[in-house]
């Protein structure tokens, strides 16, 4: 009888445990890609990327002509970055606490309400994240898409 009751206690906590990491899931489906680059593209099919200098970003581009606008947000910089040779991450910088709100207020029109630690917030699906976060001492912020599905 006690093994009865013990099964049950940890079949009622395993629903629960699945109901609530579900619930971290946003319900409205994930971006495809970003300015028309669908996430998984190979490098070679993107032409107009050009690789960024220096050893550290061996494996991430820049499209020299790109719209420094976010919606209403003025931004910096885009950076793509390519994992097995695939677009697999897209970082936007930005400066400003009005830029950062700008891209924050779009982002929770088109996802919904996310989730926040300390500065950064962010949005997850099953093989994708959306995050933004801002450092009020550089006054910079990042907003970073990065697709975590199989590249193969």
């Amino acid at each position: 009888m006690l093994l009865l009751r013990l099964f049950a206690i940890l079949v009622v906590l395993n629903v629960f445990s699945v109901f609530s990491f579900a619930g971290d899931y946003v319900e409205v489906a994930r971006p495809t890609g970003f300015r028309g680059m669908e996430w998984g593209t190979p490098l070679d099919d993107l032409p107009d990327l050009l690789g960024i200098k220096g050893e550290t970003f061996k494996n991430s581009f820049f499209r020299q002509n790109e719209p420094l606008a976010f919606g209403d947000a003025k931004i910096e910089s885009v950076m793509y970055s390519f994992r097995k040779n695939r677009l697999y991450r897209v970082a936007v910088a930005f400066k400003g606490r009005a830029n950062h709100f700008l891209i924050k207020e779009r982002l929770l029109s088109l996802y919904g309400r996310g989730r926040g630690v300390g500065v950064r917030y962010g949005w997850m699906w099953p093989d994708f994240s959306v995050e933004i976060n801002y450092n009020d001492a550089a006054d910079l912020g990042g907003l970073i898409y990065t697709y975590e599905g199989s590249l193969d």
